[in-house]
């Protein structure tokens, strides 16, 4: 599978580096070096985890990141915003079918949802997990 994840901070850099665990080709799109330095050097250059500085909320980011071939494609800055265009372009004008963003605003969420994008809400997840734990433990 061929996954395309915009924004190396904490999530993105975790989950490009369990989806290369299981095996899969990862490109990072990244404008700030600083945070896509966090990335494993070792899998930077091997190529399992291919990284692009740019703007990923740009079609010629999205093109050399070989847009064309993604199955999946994650946003997942730490902008509302800026994920919900990145995810349109790519599910609206490049086709992509598996499009996922992740936002911390519940009417976001709502709105990306109603466009045909998996929308995960990063505080309701946490929460949700921590109340499941909490009331097994009791």
């Amino acid at each position: 599978m061929n996954v395309i994840i915009v924004g190396a901070g904490n999530l993105g850099s975790s989950l490009a580096q369990k989806i290369s665990d299981l095996g899969h080709q990862v490109t990072i799109i990244e404008k700030n070096f600083g945070a896509a330095s966090s990335l494993p050097r070792g899998r930077v250059n091997s190529g399992l985890l291919k990284v692009i500085h740019s703007d990923g909320s740009t079609a010629s980011a999205m093109i050399e990141a070989d847009i064309a071939n993604a199955d999946v494609f994650i946003a997942a800055t730490g902008k509302d915003s800026l994920n919900g265009l990145t995810a349109q372009k790519a599910k609206m004008i490049f086709g992509i079918e598996q499009v996922m963003t992740v936002v911390k605003d519940p009417d976001t969420k709502n709105l990306y949802d109603s466009l045909g994008i998996t929308t995960i809400n990063q505080a309701a997840l946490v929460s949700n997990q921590l109340a499941e734990f909490v009331t097994q433990e009791s």
